[in-house]
């Protein structure tokens, strides 16, 4: 598996081509830590405070950080380790999760089974053709967490020896605390608490990505500027590399890894249901020239099973707030999610009034 970067990439001085962003598309990879990104305290009593302060973060950034969400310490640090120590198992044993000899491209993943992935942006062309191709710098390795079927978990990594323990802890911790996050928001729109429960949240998603450390951080990219297509990610970083846009400047900002804390990212069907309201995080990750980076993000997304249908919530419309949406298919928005990336959000282009 030659395009696993993490096989080759501390062989190598210089960036091979195929990675190589274009200039328009490169990273700033020195920019400041965002001091003002809100760090939210879910233990807090006053829950009416805490959902202020998540609707006030989601409208500046989309993006936010959370403590006492309920995983432990010690369990952020196992599924760290059984990450890293998954990514360094023989090629022989990770090959299995892969369909061919090359590795998969990133793409809606239906029926939810563990595999490896590159992905990859493209320059849209009006002719509907696209220009060169760009590989980002990392290895993502994915699978459903929810709904937890026993043949779904039979289907994750047997290696290392712990691997559906410690990941089965932590996405059950992460998914109550992603669910905990939804309820928070509900009371801070004036929405029944459980508004997003059931099939706007009907599944997580994790995605494991591994940047190796690469020679040279200022042509490459973890992942160039993009919004998620889901409802939120909870994503664990334990290294500096992640950066976010702030919506009222477009200044980006680097988030700075608390240990113990999780980063809330907000995805575009937040900002539909909200009827714009809630923004959706804007954010990218450089690579870096120190060492490996691991990251976990714990994607909540509305069921795939096309009958999902979103829409600005009612209770938030009126006279003065019309629906700024129109209704559509998750399922077919997906389809324009994943292939025009022609800008931040353009999967939303055809649902807007």
């Amino acid at each position: 598996m030659a395009s696993l970067i993490s096989s080759w990439a501390s062989q190598v001085n210089t960036v091979p081509e195929r990675y190589v962003v274009p200039t328009e598309k490169r990273l700033n990879v020195n920019v400041p830590i965002g001091k003002d990104i809100p760090v939210i305290d879910l233990s807090h009593p006053n829950s009416a405070l805490i959902a202020e302060q998540i609707i006030k973060a989601s409208q500046d950034y989309g993006v936010f950080q959370v403590i006492n969400h309920g995983v432990s310490q010690e369990l952020i640090g196992d599924v760290l380790e059984v990450c890293d120590e998954f990514f360094k198992l023989p090629i022989e044993d990770l090959e299995k999760y892969t369909e061919e000899e090359e590795l998969s491209e990133f793409e809606p993943n239906l029926d939810q089974k563990p595999k490896l992935y590159i992905e990859k942006e493209y320059k849209p062309k009006k002719n509907g053709k696209n220009d060169k191709e760009v590989i980002f710098w990392k290895d993502t390795f994915a699978h459903c967490t929810h709904p937890t079927k026993e043949d779904r978990i039979n289907s994750w990594p047997e290696k290392p020896a712990k691997y559906r323990e410690v990941i089965g802890k932590y996405s059950e911790g992460v998914r109550k605390a992603n669910l905990r996050i939804l309820e928070l928001m509900c009371e801070g729109l004036g929405l029944e608490k459980d508004y997003f429960a059931n099939e706007l949240s009907h599944i997580q998603y994790m995605a494991i990505n591994l940047y190796p450390k690469c020679p040279d951080p200022t042509v490459t990219a973890g992942a160039v500027e993009h919004n998620d297509g889901g409802v939120i990610n909870l994503l664990l970083q334990e290294l500096g590399g992640l950066h976010v846009r702030r919506q009222k400047d477009g200044q980006w900002l680097a988030v700075e890894p608390i240990p113990g804390a999780l980063v809330c990212i907000n995805g575009m069907i937040l900002k539909v249901i909200s009827n714009g309201k809630l923004e959706s995080g804007i954010h990218r990750v450089a690579t870096n020239s120190v060492r490996d980076r691991i990251s976990l993000g714990c994607l909540t997304s509305p069921s795939c099973d096309g009958k999902c249908i979103i829409e600005p919530a009612k209770p938030l419309l009126s006279e003065t707030n019309p629906p700024k949406y129109k209704s559509f298919s998750y399922t077919e928005y997906l389809k324009i999610f994943f292939s025009d990336t022609s800008e931040f959000e353009a999967a939303l282009n055809p649902y807007k009034i």
